[in-house]
């Protein structure tokens, strides 16, 4: 019975690898990076590490053994096939499996990643559940676990987690991958009913978007508490502060357990980094619907 029937009977009987050991060799620090954050928010891949060149990979993978391998086909002057059946010939090499990645992959690719025993291929860009799709392929039997563990649930929760943010207005746009490295840059906080989440004169330093729960935006008024805004799941606040990098003019409070992102204004002022500009985007887009609002 072939390796390929093997993998695909496991999946059907609902068996899922777990603590894989993954490396990454690519050549491009920022798809390495993008990479590492999905494999992070994988329950079933254990230990990650990175290589920007596949030199010397059969003497790492002696020194540190692997179960899959994630090599992009750009390699320089190398060529990537003899790479993988140059490692496929030591026993280093043949105990992983060789996942193909990159732009353009094409069937001649396929056809001569047949030869060289490569178990899966990932054309470039791809989302979370085209990853995992591969790398159950490509994971070793030995690896497999009843999906009904816990940690198989977890692995669930995360796909969930990123659905119900995409509902969020100012996440709509995002990617499963830019979902997940904004979850690794941001914070989650949950504050139980009546807790202040800010006050008025704090430091502006962060904005945040419910996820759960309600809140109200108050001010004292002539010495009266008022309430001015009444905010409800995929409502965006504070995110004035730190655009205008003043402190808060009001208070914020739970009138109901809420679960919130906050995120930092280091990241939304990060004028480098795509992610950034991107919600930089949508916090303008959300602020001119704001705008409207307010003067119909």
């Amino acid at each position: 019975m072939s390796q390929t029937t093997t993998v695909s009977e496991q999946q059907k009987s609902t068996r899922v690898p777990k603590d894989l050991r993954v490396m990454v060799v690519d050549p491009q620090p920022n798809h390495r990076s993008r990479i590492k954050d999905i494999l992070r928010a994988m329950e079933m891949v254990g230990t990650i590490s990175e290589r920007s060149s596949p030199i010397g990979l059969v003497d790492i993978l002696s020194r540190n053994p692997m179960d899959v391998v994630l090599l992009d086909r750009h390699t320089g002057e190398m060529d990537v096939f003899e790479v993988i059946q140059k490692a496929r010939e030591h026993p280093a090499g043949k105990a992983a499996n060789f996942i193909l990645m990159g732009e353009g992959l094409t069937q001649n690719h396929v056809q001569k990643g047949k030869t060289v025993g490569v178990r899966g291929y990932l054309p470039k860009p791809f989302d979370i559940a085209r990853l995992e799709k591969v790398l159950i392929q490509a994971a070793p039997a030995n690896t497999f676990v009843d999906e009904s563990t816990p940690e198989e649930a977890a692995r669930g929760h995360m796909k969930d987690t990123l659905d119900k943010l995409r509902q969020v207005t100012v996440f709509g746009g995002f990617s499963d991958t830019e979902l997940v490295r904004l979850l690794r840059i941001a914070r989650t906080k949950n504050f139980p009913a009546g807790t202040k989440i800010f006050a008025e004169g704090d430091p502006g330093d962060s904005m945040y978007v419910i996820v759960a729960g309600k809140l109200e935006i108050r001010k004292i008024i002539n010495g009266q508490e008022k309430v001015l805004v009444y905010m409800k799941p995929g409502d965006c606040f504070g995110e004035m502060a730190i655009i205008e990098q003043v402190p808060r003019m009001a208070d914020a409070v739970a009138v109901q357990d809420c679960t919130v992102i906050e995120v930092h204004e280091s990241v939304v002022n990060n004028n480098e980094d795509v992610l950034s500009l991107k919600l930089v985007r949508q916090i303008a887009i959300l602020l001119a619907k704001k705008l409207r609002k307010q003067s119909s």
